[in-house]
């Protein structure tokens, strides 16, 4: 089941026949109008225009006088997220360590720079899918230990936090 994440709260949720069904709760609807950033929805008797925009952060959502910014996660996100989160439970979070065996495709940081949570630090290829590796935390980047090209196995160190 996919999630959306706001904020560090994360739903899952199942959209079918018209129902969203979510973790506590249940929403059926029907969407009238689709396009250019805009969805006109009808949620019961009720009509609500939903605007929305792509951020760096994920998709900023203008409903009802209020927005919030979301991220869509995927079943691949989220089992990746729980690889990463059995890796933080065994160990300090000063590690970021290959999922998964494959091939590092890119490093996208550099020794020294700073990054937020949930940037990506590396592309790894794994069963000729990419796979972003992100970091936990906001942190600065000590060792990088990879380089591209790389073949790396599961659990191996990529990139050391401080």
């Amino acid at each position: 089941m996919p999630a959306i994440e706001i904020g560090r709260e994360l739903i899952r949720f199942n959209v079918q026949n018209g129902g969203l069904s979510y973790d506590g709760g249940e929403l059926n609807f029907e969407i009238l109008e689709a396009g250019s950033g805009r969805l006109l929805v009808r949620v019961g008797s009720e009509m609500r225009e939903i605007v929305y925009s792509d951020t760096p952060d994920g998709i900023m959502i203008s409903a009802a006088g209020g927005k919030t910014t979301v991220r869509v996660l995927s079943n691949r996100d989220l089992l990746l997220r729980g690889f990463q989160s059995e890796q933080s439970a065994h160990r300090s979070h000063s590690e970021i360590k290959a999922p998964m065996p494959g091939l590092v495709v890119k490093v996208l940081v550099n020794k020294g720079d700073t990054v937020k949570r949930g940037s990506t630090l590396a592309i790894l290829e794994a069963m000729k899918m990419e796979n972003e590796i992100r970091t936990t935390q906001d942190a600065e980047i000590g060792d990088i230990l990879v380089r591209s090209g790389d073949v790396v196995e599961k659990d191996q160190t990529l990139v050391v936090l401080r």
